[in-house]
């Protein structure tokens, strides 16, 4: 690309320049360089960091985590309440900022493993069911202060999960989305915590060669996380 930039509107050529000099091909961001994760849904108090402040220690955060694989789609969603306020004898008029409230989408390959429901809720453990995280390879376990209480539904066997109807949904998990350019240099990562998945497909078609996962959700608050791990 060229190093050639726009720098002010007398500078700006359009046959010529790029608008920002110091981009290079490999900088950009692609899905093959993103990662999803799911994990506890207090992260930053189980490593002892500031959800205000982000999170700054990656090697705890990779033992919290677990990564989701064959993850065809994802979509993160946040919006800002306004209440917008005009008053008698102007045309200006105040906005007052409200709460944030924010959603998540995924969409998953559907195959003879751990399903989309298991791998978002990889955290949880339960005597009475037999989940195991060790199942999943985790690496981290459950504070057990923090542990969700006893299931009293059963949300599947072994990895497979499909009943929303299960209590365990009734309980929080959390997701982190880690990204790197295609030089394979750290670009952000970001955690959701108090995420409740709120609604699950399995689409099904006679002319599909695989079959699919959908999942979607609310999360409380977005956690800055800074990863730094070594590769």
């Amino acid at each position: 690309m060229a190093k050639n930039a726009t720098t002010s509107l007398s500078t700006w050529n359009f046959h010529t320049f790029h608008v920002q000099s110091e981009l290079e091909g490999g900088q950009f961001v692609s899905a093959e360089s993103t990662l999803l994760a799911s994990g506890p849904p207090d992260i930053t108090s189980n490593i002892n960091q500031s959800a205000t402040q982000g999170m700054d220690n990656s090697s705890l955060v990779d033992q919290q985590v677990y990564p989701i694989g064959v993850m065809e789609n994802a979509g993160l969603s946040q919006s800002k309440q306004l209440q917008r306020i005009f008053e008698i004898g102007s045309a200006r008029s105040y906005f007052i900022p409200g709460r944030v409230v924010g959603s998540m989408n995924w969409g998953r390959v559907f195959y003879h493993g751990v399903t989309l429901l298991r791998a978002l809720y990889a955290y949880y453990t339960s005597t009475k069911f037999s989940i195991n995280p060790a199942q999943l390879h985790i690496k981290y376990a459950p504070n057990a202060g923090q542990a969700p209480p006893e299931l009293k539904v059963n949300p599947g066997f072994d990895n497979f999960w499909m009943s929303l109807y299960s209590d365990v949904f009734n309980q929080p998990t959390g997701n982190l989305l880690y990204f790197r350019d295609m030089t394979n240099r750290d670009v952000g990562a970001l955690y959701l915590e108090y995420l409740y998945v709120q609604g699950h497909q399995l689409s099904i078609s006679s002319g599909s060669v695989l079959l699919m996962e959908g999942g979607s959700g609310q999360f409380d608050r977005v956690v800055p996380a800074r990863m730094k791990l070594s590769v």
